[in-house]
């Protein structure tokens, strides 16, 4: 079954948003726990740190920047794979949102709205190269998505 090798954790403050994804997340096989708050994320992280975790940067209670880099200081022993969601909202954001994200720690970032079967596409690579199974991270049109970071440059988009 596909997913089986990853857990993920699922953190976005819009409730209808954060049930769809994660309803499809689920119905692609993934296990996934999905949270409001970047609160409930530090503390899913701590206790058990996730292999996946999907965020939006516009958390009410932790600026999504500082919530990413703070996951990354706390799950440093792990490889916790980091994914932002985003609807930049200023050109500026727009402008240098790679350097945001991979700057705070992020590997992979998707600017909504996106295609959710790209995600879905993404995960089962993740899993499969957790599983030793291969190295590449194949991409399906349209490409909303922008990916790699630099973190994760040992992933090649192939397509």
């Amino acid at each position: 079954m596909r997913g089986e090798t990853l857990r993920i954790v699922l953190a976005d403050p819009n409730r209808p948003s954060r049930e769809g994804l994660r309803s499809q997340l689920q119905h692609a096989g993934f296990h996934v726990d999905s949270v409001a708050s970047g609160s409930d994320v530090l503390l899913l992280c701590r206790t058990d740190p996730p292999d996946v975790l999907i965020m939006d940067l516009s958390l009410r209670d932790i600026d999504g920047f500082e919530l990413c880099a703070r996951v990354r200081r706390e799950t440093r022993d792990t490889d916790t794979v980091v994914i932002i969601m985003t609807e930049p909202t200023d050109e500026m954001t727009r402008t240098y949102l790679g350097q945001m994200v991979d700057f705070a720690g992020g590997d992979y970032f998707f600017v909504r709205p996106f295609d959710g079967r790209l995600l879905v596409h993404l995960l089962d690579d993740l899993g499969k190269e957790r599983g030793g199974m291969g190295n590449h991270v194949r991409v399906a049109f349209p490409t909303r998505v922008v990916w790699p970071t630099a973190r994760t440059q040992r992933l090649v988009p192939v397509g």
